[in-house]
């Protein structure tokens, strides 16, 4: 009797139906009479438990009635899709879908899957941003929990004032609904979507499902990553031959949002509008460095040690690895439309120093022209650039002209002090290896820095090899090559 009451109570909302009761009623009359004294005693029950809601319900309105000054909690987004899905599960239903001809099905699961990569990784990548900044501000305050920094504490509280900023981000956003981590141990289909390799099967099925022009550019940011896919080129080169593809629609489903303010900030420069370039150009600066810190942010995830080390060797190891993954977007950032282009960050500084020249800007244009050679201290050209401005500015030239701008000087330093952290970790563990010792750090990580640009031989001669997957700029110094592995035509400017 308990039992049932128990069980009916549980379904008094009437979202369910007592499949309990109703399986004991339909097994005799000689249960009818229990059944019914049972059914009073819930009935009662249940209209006391009724009221009591009631009641709490009226208090809990009063209560609200006299907090309404409080401040409002974060509402906090449900673990779980509504279909209860991961891009994970998604991605493993369109490739079903494409092993079963069913071509709608695999362009929905997969669109969706990479859709759903593409918001987890904008989520992870923007609490990790928001965190640090939210970490450098309480530096800045120098609002610590203890005024002096005993034992360099204050550098570890910061981490964990960032370690609760992240769990409350995670938990507001939801982050964890996108990637059961339990699937993907090993870092199988994180590789998968890193990869792009999610395009082959979706350009299959957009060829199937006859959307051509989706299967070109399908086929197209497949390429961008992995120039050397003669398959996929092949496709490609079939896919702009179909009857009804639009040429002028083909590209890059994965293209960086600054490219195409770099590039407008460069064909309105050749077409002389210098007030547009100048907006594009410096939109496209805030765009790059806000991609790059996104790509850099995701680096700081997970890393399996593969040992039990002690606190600091396990916080040198992770560094080091998070490390070798930011200096890979430093370098991923210069793979524009199937080219690789050095040093593509400052370059916009080399178009916006002449773009402001010719809108007599003269100290913008000055002080761009310091930032592009911060990065490039023996160009021959820029000086000369620079005393043009000097002569034609005169007596309107200020100590503030010769000052670099801030931007650029943040990200030069990064970038010099990271270099210089690379070949310490690679000679000093390099040595010990020598030695044989256990500790191989370098070797651990050489095989991800395939892409990484380093000044030692052995960075030479890993980069040489890796020519045909990263081809350099042409000695004409364009931003765009006569030709490319994608769509000439569309790439052309």
């Amino acid at each position: 009797m308990v039992k049932l009451c128990v069980h009916y109570l549980r379904t008094s909302a009437g979202k369910t139906i007592d499949v309990e009761m109703v399986g004991m009623i339909s097994r005799g009359r000689h249960w009818h009479r229990t059944v019914l004294v049972i059914g009073w005693c819930c009935l009662l029950t249940c209209l006391n438990v009724a009221q009591s809601t009631q009641l709490d319900a009226t208090s809990a309105s009063s209560a609200t009635d006299d907090t309404d000054d409080l401040p409002e909690q974060p509402e906090y987004v449900s673990d779980t899709p509504q279909d209860g899905s991961s891009f994970i599960d998604q991605y493993e239903q369109g490739v079903q879908a494409y092993l079963s001809n069913e071509w709608e099905d695999c362009v929905y699961f997969l669109e969706r899957a990479l859709e759903g990569y593409r918001t987890y990784h904008e989520s992870v990548a923007n609490c990790r941003m928001e965190c640090d900044y939210a970490a450098r501000d309480v530096k800045r305050r120098g609002d610590f929990l203890h005024a002096s920094n005993i034992d360099n504490l204050q550098h570890y509280e910061l981490i964990l004032h960032r370690t609760l900023c992240l769990s409350k981000c995670a938990r507001k956003y939801a982050i964890y609904r996108y990637l059961p981590f339990s699937e993907d141990f090993d870092g199988h289909y994180m590789d998968i979507f890193q990869e792009l390799k999610v395009y082959p099967y979706l350009y299959a099925c957009y060829v199937k499902s006859n959307r051509v022009t989706l299967a070109a550019s399908a086929a197209y940011t497949y390429m961008v990553k992995h120039p050397d896919d003669t398959v996929m080129k092949k496709n490609f080169e079939e896919a702009i031959e179909m009857p009804g593809v639009d040429r002028d629609e083909i590209h890059d489903l994965e293209e960086k949002k600054f490219v195409a303010l770099l590039i407008g900030g460069i064909v309105d420069e050749q077409e002389s509008n210098w007030e547009r370039a100048i907006e594009r150009l410096e939109g496209s600066i805030k765009q790059y460095i806000y991609d790059e810190n996104e790509c850099r942010a995701f680096c700081e995830g997970e890393f399996d040690h593969g040992f039990l080390p002690d606190f600091i060797t396990a916080t040198g190891n992770h560094f080091t690895n998070a490390l070798y993954c930011k200096r890979n977007c430093t370098s991923n950032m210069g793979m524009v439309r199937g080219k690789y282009y050095d040093s593509l960050f400052p370059r916009h500084y080399q178009h916006l120093q002449k773009a402001y020249y010719h809108v007599k800007q003269y100290e913008e244009s000055y002080r761009a022209g310091m930032s592009y050679l911060l990065f490039h201290v023996d160009d021959p050209q820029m000086p000369e650039a620079l005393k043009t401005i000097e002569t034609e500015a005169k007596a309107s030239v200020t100590a503030t002209f010769f000052k670099p701008r801030r931007e650029a000087i943040e990200y030069n330093d990064r970038m010099q002090y990271e270099e210089k952290l690379v070949k310490f970790i690679k000679q000093e563990f390099d040595l010990l290896d020598g030695d044989g010792s256990d500790i191989d750090i370098d070797r651990e990580y050489d095989e991800d820095d395939e892409s990484f640009i380093a000044e030692d031989d052995e960075a030479d001669n890993n980069r040489n090899a890796e020519e045909d997957v990263q081809p350099q700029e042409d000695a004409s110094n364009e931003l765009y090559p006569k030709e490319t592995i994608g769509y000439n035509d569309h790439d052309e400017l």
